[in-house]
This record gives C-alpha cells, sequence and structure tokens, in this order.
C-alpha cells in the first residue's frame, strides 16, 4: 500500500470519570499525552501526528507536539463535545498525502512500538484493523439487580486504540454516522455498520485506558521509577596565567587549571557522571577539545546543555 499514514491522537475529553483531565495528568514530569506523541513520534511505519485538544489548551497542545513530536507533529487542531467529534475534527485535517489513518486515544500512554506495527501492517493488509485483548472475568448480562445471561467470554474480546483504516474507509464511515445521527465510543464499529470487515491483532494488557483516579496509580506502578548510576571523574594541572574556576566559581589563586574550556573540574565530573547514567557517552564526545566553540567556554554551559539532554 503506497501512501503516508498519519495518525489522531485524541486528548480533548473532559475526563468526567476520572474527575480530572487524565491526558493532562503530570507523570515523571510531563503530560501523560506527551508519551503517546512521542512513540508515533519514533516509529519508522508513522508519517505525520495530529492532536485534538479542548479549546482552553490549544497553545499546550502545540507546545506539546512540537515538543514530542517535532518532526512528524502535523497540526493541533479543536476537537468537539464528544470523542467521535473529535475524530470527525481530525479527519478533516489529514494531509492529502495520508493514505492510512490512525485513531488513537490519548489516555493510552503506554502503547508500544510492536502493537503499533501490528495494527498499521494488518490495516495495509485488509483496510481496517483494531487491537484487542482476552476478557480474563466472566461477563453476565444483567437487568437490575438481575442476572439475565452469561456469556461466552471466549467470543468476547475487549478493544483498544489505535485503530487504523484506509482513509477513504474511515472518512466514509464517519459522512454516514453523521447523516444518520449515529453514535459510537469506538471507530471501528461505525466501519462495522457500513459491513467492513474489521480484523483484530493481538492487544497488550499495558495498552490499557486511563479512565479513574486509582488507574493513574497503576500507571505509575507499572512504569516505576529506574535507577542509575554514573561516575565522573576529571583532572586538569595547575598552572600560572589561568584563573582557577571550581563550580562555575572563580576561587582566588595563583594557579588556575589548564584545559581547552574553562577547565572546571568540578563541572567536567558532574557532566561526565549524568552523561554515564544516561548511557550519552562521557563530556570529550558531546563537548570535544578539539571543537574551537568550546575554547575558554563556562563549564557552567555544559552542565545546561546537559540538564537539557535529560529532560
Amino acid at each position: 500500500m503506497k501512501g503516508k499514514v498519519g495518525v489522531i491522537v485524541l486528548a480533548a475529553g473532559q475526563g468526567l470519570r476520572a474527575g480530572t483531565q487524565k491526558q493532562w495528568a503530570v507523570l515523571r514530569g510531563r503530560p501523560l499525552l506527551s508519551f503517546p506523541l512521542e512513540t508515533f513520534e519514533n516509529h519508522p511505519l508513522i508519517h505525520a501526528v495530529y492532536l485534538g485538544v479542548d479549546r482552553e489548551h490549544l497553545e499546550e497542545g502545540k507546545k506539546c507536539l512540537e515538543r514530542w513530536a517535532p518532526n512528524k507533529g502535523r497540526k493541533v487542531f479543536i476537537g468537539g463535545e464528544r470523542r467521535q467529534d473529535t475524530v470527525y475534527n481530525g479527519l478533516r485535517e489529514l494531509d492529502e498525502d495520508i493514505t492510512l489513518a490512525g485513531i488513537h486515544d490519548a489516555a493510552r500512554p503506554l502503547v508500544s512500538h510492536l502493537l503499533v506495527s501490528r495494527v498499521v501492517e494488518k490495516a495495509k493488509e485488509a483496510g481496517a484493523a483494531i487491537p484487542a485483548v482476552p476478557l480474563r472475568d466472566t461477563i453476565k448480562e444483567v437487568q437490575g439487580d438481575t442476572v439475565k445471561v452469561t456469556l461466552d467470554r471466549s467470543q468476547l474480546r475487549a478493544v483498544q486504540t489505535p485503530q487504523f483504516f484506509r482513509r477513504e474507509i474511515i472518512q466514509e464511515a464517519y459522512r454516514q454516522a453523521v447523516l444518520g445521527g449515529w453514535e459510537a465510543t469506538d471507530d471501528a464499529f461505525l466501519v462495522e455498520a457500513m459491513g467492513v470487515e474489521v480484523h483484530v491483532v493481538e492487544g497488550e494488557d499495558e495498552n490499557f485506558k486511563v479512565t479513574y483516579p486509582q488507574d493513574l496509580e497503576r500507571l505509575e506502578d507499572l512504569m516505576g521509577w529506574e535507577t542509575r548510576t554514573g561516575f565522573g571523574y576529571d583532572a586538569h594541572p595547575l598552572v600560572p596565567r589561568r584563573k582557577l574556576i571550581l563550580g562555575g566559581a572563580e576561587i582566588p589563586h595563583a594557579l588556575g587549571l589548564q584545559g581547552h574550556s574553562d577547565a572546571d573540574v568540578l563541572c567536567h565530573a558532574v557532566v561526565d557522571a549524568l552523561l554515564g547514567a544516561a548511557g550519552l557517552g562521557d563530556i570529550g564526545q558531546l563537548f570535544p577539545d578539539s571543537d574551537p566553540r568550546h575554547k575558554d567556554r563556562p563549564s557552567l554551559e555544559f552542565l545546561e546543555e546537559t540538564a537539557q539532554l535529560l529532560c
């Protein structure tokens, strides 16, 4: 299938069940919606990312798309009152080169590269694909406080996003939904209503939707905190006619440290430790003494740039 793949990330919901707009909840110092944006930005099969937000978060949405999808972010648009209104608005924003369109809930931050690949490849092949996971609990249909029937869970699946469709299929499905006044919380339902076969691929338990406050706690537990250790070491000879700079502060002394930059061994050691912990090499790779731009440069600037890399 020729053409490009675009994905619409839905972040316009009001989060009534969660008691807050969960897509803007802060996790690890960044909004929840930034995680799927980053996943799509770094996925080789995705070419364009569109973000739907409520009007109050329009400027924040633009900053997020620029920060977390700097190369593939195409546009931030204002969503609608309902989820399907936001999808409809997003489909109208797709660029002409998009032939396969995906739809993903921003409140599913742990979508993996492998899952995206499975859904995209199946949609390219079959025209419509969704991820789903088996049900673990027994499912019963009830009326009031009485069981009407116990359903066969072996034939049931819990459906997730992202869902991908050939552009003409999903756009026609939403056109018919608008004309017919249909309502759906699932995009595939509208495609099924047209008589188009929707194919299912294996979903992932971790790709759950943050819906209630306790889901944020579960998310934090799943993501956890990784502890890393870095060791920094630096040494410069003391020589005359050089300033002695330590930690960015000038120390009155007859001798100073010799080096290409200001030779601040304290800052250099801290930078080395941070880069090592992050697996980003060492100070010599990032700020080589062969680069004339670093001649007599304050080492505090090295520390600032390193901190930005880690954010």
